[in-house]
């Protein structure tokens, strides 16, 4: 038996239909399909909007990237929800996907804070850092020593931070919540 979900993602392309057949996730679009084989998936990340109604999953298999919506386009600003179908086919894909694929991460998709703060360090460093260089050649070694000395208590400050800002939330593939799936 096959699990099946389908949705229209532009006016301008057919419906797309995800399948999944034996182990392997089938994306058709029109007369294209690819396939993933669930034995190469790396990464499934569940992403729920603001407003609670669309979903999103987000399915990795190495470098291949594979969107899954639950909304079709319908027209002009129109969405239908297809939520049924695609909470059927994303608890399959994590319950199929945990079995074949052990080393998968499973997690829900949220604003990376841990990645937002990890560049701010980074940028503040290279300012601090050029902040210093332009002012020796300058001649103005006082003030760039001045400013790169605030700049890296800022970075000190961002770097305290660092260990307490989560790397996102796990769920169980066998069992996904039911405020995400519903």
């Amino acid at each position: 038996m096959s699990v099946r979900h389908s949705a229209r993602l532009s006016p301008f392309q057919p419906e797309t239909v995800w399948t999944l057949e034996a182990g392997t996730l089938v994306e058709t679009r029109g007369r294209i399909e690819r396939r993933f084989p669930l034995s190469g998936l790396t990464r499934y990340r569940l992403a729920v909007a603001r407003d609670g109604r669309r979903r999103t999953l987000l399915v990795t298999f190495g470098r291949r990237r594979l969107v899954i919506v639950s909304q079709s386009y319908v027209g002009p600003g129109r969405f239908e929800d297809r939520l049924a179908g695609f909470s059927t086919l994303a608890r399959a894909v994590a319950a199929v996907g945990a079995d074949l694929s052990p080393r998968a991460r499973f997690g829900v998709a949220r604003l990376e804070a841990r990645a937002a703060l990890t560049w701010m360090i980074g940028l503040t460093a290279f300012g601090a850092a050029a902040a210093l260089l332009f002012s020796l050649t300058a001649g103005m070694a006082s003030v760039g020593v001045d400013l790169a000395a605030r700049m890296v208590f800022v970075l000190l400050l961002l770097l305290a931070v660092l260990p307490w800002i989560g790397a996102g939330a796990a769920f169980d593939p066998q069992d996904p919540p039911s405020d995400l799936l519903p």
